[in-house]
């Protein structure tokens, strides 16, 4: 949708620090459903944060304060991790997210750390690998949660034990990569909402909603070389040959994958011939 795309471009022009996270992950949504009302959407966020502020032990400590916040989003008003439908791409829309009450771990994170930060609490996403997370406070005394889990505290054992899962035993551990653990920017974040129902609309083989979310991405971070090689792909599948030709030839100059560029390079080759005859 060619306003909603406007406004990722928009994003992308902005400094990192001035997106707002709530109605960046909300231009998701909208990009995939024509009617989403982000005003009532943000209003729905602000109403769980009174509702949170109306018990929130403010001389608490902070795995109190989770604690209160957790009771209320998961307890009392039942957000859960999607179990049954992962790959529906309503878990995906943050406004679908408050309506259903199911969500995966990175919308589910977006809606805690919107919460949060109307509180006060410093949350921030985690692009831990194969699982998003959420980080609250600030320095060594910081907690990991799950909140696709409920907003489980992680210990570093546990999180020791996923990077295992992801790398292989002995490989690797939190406190030799403690950059795993950084706030995730928000731009980052989109880009990875939006990779997720990129994802989804190559295996359900829906171009159009593809195509939208790779342009999304790339107007966000415009040399991003999955997006564009992807982008590629799609648009020459499609019949748009100057505009993939300008997809892969950006890939291949932004790209350190030297494998893809060999496998696109035939492609580029094949496009650059077409354009020449058409000229």
């Amino acid at each position: 949708m060619a306003d909603a795309q406007q406004t990722f471009a928009a994003l992308g022009r902005c400094p990192d620090d001035t997106i707002d996270l709530a109605h960046g992950a909300l231009a998701v949504s909208q990009l995939f459903q024509s009617q989403v009302d982000i005003p009532a959407a943000v209003g729905e966020l602000d109403l769980l944060a009174a509702a949170a502020r109306s018990r929130w032990p403010t001389d608490a400590d902070l795995m109190r304060q989770v604690q209160a916040l957790n009771d209320l989003l998961f307890d009392e008003l039942g957000f859960a991790g999607e179990r049954d439908d992962f790959y529906d791409p309503r878990n995906s829309f943050l406004d679908q997210v408050l309506a259903r009450r199911r969500g995966i771990p990175i919308s589910l994170s977006v809606l805690y750390c919107e919460v949060a930060r109307r509180l006060g609490l410093p949350a921030y996403g985690v692009s831990f690998p194969a699982h998003f997370l959420v980080r609250v406070g600030r320095g060594n005394s910081a907690l990991m949660l799950d909140v696709y889990a409920g907003g489980i505290v992680l210990p570093e054992s546990e999180l020791d034990r996923r990077l295992a899962e992801v790398y292989g035993e002995g490989t690797a551990s939190i406190r030799a990569y403690p950059s795993l653990l950084r706030p995730a920017a928000r731009r980052e974040i989109l880009v990875r909402m939006l990779r997720n129902l990129a994802g989804i609309y190559t295996q359900r083989q829906d171009d159009g909603n593809q195509l939208e979310a790779l342009t999304a991405m790339l107007n966000l971070l415009p040399d991003l070389p999955d997006a564009l090689q992807q982008r590629g792909m799609l648009l020459h599948k499609l019949g748009h040959a100057p505009a993939a030709l300008a997809d892969l030839r950006r890939f291949a100059e932004v790209s350190d994958d030297a494998e893809q560029i060999a496998a696109a390079t035939p492609v580029i080759e094949a496009l650059a011939g077409q354009s020449l005859r058409l000229h």
